[in-house]
């Protein structure tokens, strides 16, 4: 049953995204600024700020350096000097809701661009243009598809990127299509109404400053749209522990974040967005525990990986990994594809560990940031 609903909901987004193909993008060039807060962000954030300059979408790009302890700041002055639409902004470290707030004074055009200083964001092309012609066809904030820069990466990122596009758009246009709003505007690729993000406001009172934000915009009534059309590639964790330490960010963030809005958790938006998330983990965890349990009084532990590579399963999530395969130009996506259930078990893990600590509790770690990298050709 869940495979037929599986594929239902790939047909409905499928048909959704062709009708959605009719739209041009705007043709309306250097309209928009761009926000990129930077704490720390030495090994990767010229190029990323390089790519933005060139976007003929872009009018001024604006890096608010928040308190950095390394040569960020440094690397910041020195590029400026020669790049006539960077605006560098210096400040004590207040954490990112605080430098993008700060960044938003220096903002001069109607429509604002938010993103990552770790993220790849093509300078040719049309993505920005087909989030702006969302905005200007009446939307007040949109979200794009965070993919994976696979330049330098180990075996650990190519696994997390196998599904990771296919899935956002998937879950995200469907969340749109049922619930009115993507679950999401993802931090590395969010598009705004510079009115409305100065009125609603950014605050760092959770580790997942976008989450809040997409959920604050839905609970005042804004329009929040999906563009999959505009895909930016974030760099991902080398290492297992650095996996763990963001997914347990983002989950425990979301844990926060439901009881901050549970006013939307039944509404519309939440009875197709926040709660089916959150349910899907605990049927997932229940339905793995009573399995293996089973297995294991049965005694037969070896039928375990057929728990976990059902063939069914892996024929789907092999298409799946063939569509990031074909968009990322690398075949080994596809094969790579079915361990990628090593992130819904440790997606569990964490949830069962910290998710349900700070859903009880209301509070969070602190923020771990991520080692950053210089991009080099794979």
């Amino acid at each position: 049953m869940k495979t037929i609903l599986f594929f239902m909901m790939c047909a409905v987004v499928l048909t959704f995204i062709l009708w959605r193909l009719r739209r041009p993008p705007s043709r309306h060039y250097g309209q928009v600024d761009v926000i990129v807060p930077a704490f720390n962000e030495e090994p990767c954030l010229e190029q990323t700020l390089r790519n933005l300059h060139a976007n003929k979408f872009v009018h001024r790009v604006i890096c608010v350096n928040d308190g950095s302890t390394d040569g960020t700041g440094a690397a910041l002055d020195r590029w400026a000097r020669v790049a006539r639409k960077l605006v560098v902004v210096h400040q004590a470290n207040t954490g990112k809701g605080g430098a993008i707030m700060n960044g938003l004074n220096h903002v001069t055009m109607p429509y604002v661009f938010l993103t990552d200083a770790d993220t790849y964001v093509p300078a040719r092309g049309n993505g920005l243009g087909h989030m702006l012609a969302e905005l200007e066809a009446g939307a007040d904030a949109v979200g794009g598809v965070p993919s994976s820069d696979l330049r330098g990466l180990g075996l650990l990122g190519y696994i997390r990127a196998t599904v990771k596009l296919p899935m956002i758009v998937l879950k995200r246009t469907f969340q749109q299509i049922l619930g009115g709003a993507p679950f999401i505007i993802s931090g590395a690729c969010g598009m705004f109404r510079t009115e409305v993000i100065r009125k609603v406001g950014l605050s760092d009172r959770t580790k997942v400053e976008d989450l809040d934000l997409t959920w604050e915009l839905v609970g005042r009534g804004y329009r929040v749209r999906q563009v999959n059309r505009c895909i930016v590639y974030p760099q991902e964790c080398k290492t297992i522990r650095e996996d763990w330490r963001r997914w347990r960010r983002w989950i425990m963030g979301y844990a926060v974040c439901m009881r901050l809005h549970r006013r939307l958790l039944f509404t519309r938006f939440g009875l197709f967005s926040i709660l089916p998330m959150f349910l899907m983990v605990v049927a997932g965890v229940a339905i793995h525990a009573v399995a293996w349990t089973q297995t294991l009084l049965a005694g037969t532990p070896q039928d375990i990986p057929m728990l976990l590579f059902p063939p069914v399963w892996v024929a789907a999530v092999c298409v799946i990994g063939l569509i990031s395969a074909l968009h990322h130009g690398k075949a080994r996506l596809m094969f790579l594809a079915p361990l990628a259930v090593l992130y819904v078990l440790l997606s569990y893990a964490v949830w069962i560990i910290h998710g349900l600590w700070a859903l009880a509790t209301g509070r969070e770690f602190g923020r771990d940031k991520p080692t950053r990298y210089a991009r080099v050709v794979a």
